[in-house]
């Protein structure tokens, strides 16, 4: 008959903490609820640095993030965090109605991705 060191329970106490660890966010959606918040501030910045470029130049806002960067109105270039690099988002500021766009490019897919109604009145 075999011996169950201190060891062996240990390494077995430890996989079973790791395998709970990996399968948690995914069983409950922790990390979802997480990047849909930082989709939802991403698109937030974004819209406030095109407001605040209208305002500023008197004119409409067709371009990208990256020239909201190059001209000081951002810091940072943002993605949707969903599905990684590349995910830019669709933006355009017409000065006349005053309207502004910031759409994530998943919001077909996860629907939750879409600025609140307050911020875009």
């Amino acid at each position: 008959m075999k011996k169950i060191t201190i060891y062996k329970v240990i390494s077995v106490v430890a996989l079973l903490l790791l395998a709970f660890i990996l399968i948690l966010p995914q069983k409950y959606n922790v990390n979802r609820k997480q990047k849909t918040d930082e989709c939802i501030r991403n698109m937030s910045i974004t819209y406030d640095a095109i407001k605040r470029y209208m305002e500023d130049r008197n004119e409409s806002f067709t371009g990208t993030a990256q020239d909201l960067k190059r001209t000081g109105y951002l810091k940072a270039t943002y993605e949707c965090p969903e599905n990684g690099v590349g995910d830019k988002y669709f933006m355009s500021g017409d000065i006349v109605t005053g309207e502004i766009i910031v759409r994530c490019p998943h919001e077909d897919k996860f629907k939750d991705h879409k600025l609140p109604e307050s911020l875009t009145d």
